[in-house]
């Protein structure tokens, strides 16, 4: 970006500013965020519980850049939520009737597919 050009997109900023409106200005401490959809979030929040949303939290937590499959056990959601196994089952069936997530290959080596509607894993 040439100084003109720098200058002109500064002085934007500064009048969108003024107008009480937010910038985002992505810093270091940005490495690894997650984004949340707040459209999506705010239709999914009346019907979802607030165990699943936790499981989702969870496994959201895990995904990757280009890659919205999660590789996690029911052991592992287990301690990274504190809920118990049978809460956690019923979690990611609530979760996937709500088809924000599918479950794909075996019991034991469980794979979630996270529906890119509610959630992105950020560019670390």
């Amino acid at each position: 970006m040439s100084p003109k050009q720098n200058s002109g997109f500064l002085q934007a900023i500064r009048i969108i500013e003024e107008n009480g409106l937010k910038i985002y200005r992505p810093t270091r401490k940005d490495r690894g965020f997650m984004k949340i959809y707040s459209e999506s979030l705010e239709q999914l929040l009346p019907k979802i519980s607030g165990n699943a949303l936790k499981v989702f939290m969870a496994l959201g937590g895990k995904l990757g850049w280009e890659n919205t499959v999660v590789e996690m056990t029911r052991n592992e959601i287990m301690e990274s939520t504190s809920l118990s196994e049978k809460t956690v089952q019923s979690a990611l069936n609530e979760l996937e009737e709500l088809k924000v997530i599918s479950r794909i290959g075996p019991n034991n080596r469980r794979k979630y597919v996270l529906s890119q509607m509610y959630v992105k894993k950020g560019k670390s």
